[in-house]
């Protein structure tokens, strides 16, 4: 019985710590795009890439890790103030893959467009490379008269 509460006990610390490394890497990951810390984004990412759905209603598609990637599209007065709320984590399998979901509100700048009431919910998968978390995959649709992201 002693055995049983001590592995309970163990893979509970195991899930809590889990939860709150994905936490960590949600919010400074949003932290970095807002900063155009490019470099620190995409280690929040998975080197093989993603597979993403976004707030602007776009079909599913693969998103490469590169700066170069990333960059491509911005313009020099493009920015963003993206802040995650209410994370919840379920780990799937302790130190190996996990889905959160969230909110992500704020504002951004596009184009030359500015949207101060950008709320999307968010929801993301998580797996482990060399034993660290990283985002493989998102989905994001706009909130009830949020604005999601422009085509």
């Amino acid at each position: 019985m002693k055995k049983v509460m001590i592995i309970l006990s163990f893979a509970s610390f195991l899930i809590a710590s889990d939860k709150s490394d994905i936490e960590s890497l949600i919010n400074n990951h949003w932290e970095s795009w807002n900063l155009k810390k490019y470099k620190d984004y995409i280690s929040s990412v998975h080197s093989g890439g993603t597979r993403n759905g976004d707030s602007n209603g776009s079909f599913w598609y693969e998103n490469v890790p590169t700066i170069k990637n990333l960059t491509a599209s911005r313009k020099p007065g493009d920015k963003s103030s993206f802040n995650a709320r209410y994370i919840e984590v379920d780990v799937l399998v302790p130190g190996k893959a996990a889905v959160a979901y969230y909110y992500l509100v704020g504002s951004y700048t596009l184009g030359g467009v500015t949207k101060n009431d950008y709320r999307t919910r968010v929801s993301q998968v998580f797996i482990t490379e060399k034993g660290q978390w990283k985002i493989k995959s998102g989905h994001f649709s706009p909130l009830h008269s949020g604005s999601g992201i422009p085509n």
